[in-house]
């Protein structure tokens, strides 16, 4: 008796885990999509910053070893 209910509930886990109704192939349309644009954006902004800041502490370190 054990026995079945292990594997009844066994099967119950197999079958639940299955992946066979959820989308294949997420969209690029979704709920966050606005957010995650700006958190790109964000990002491009960052290394902009970055690269600003980098290049001004190379010319500051010109300047004083000259």
């Amino acid at each position: 008796m054990i026995k079945i209910i292990h594997i009844m509930v066994l099967t119950l886990f197999i079958s639940a885990c299955n992946d066979s109704d959820t989308p294949k192939e997420v969209g690029k349309d979704h709920v966050w999509k606005e957010q995650a644009d700006m958190i790109d954006k964000a990002k491009n902004v960052e290394q902009l910053l970055n690269d600003a800041a980098i290049k001004q502490q190379e010319k500051i370190d010109q300047k004083i070893n000259q």
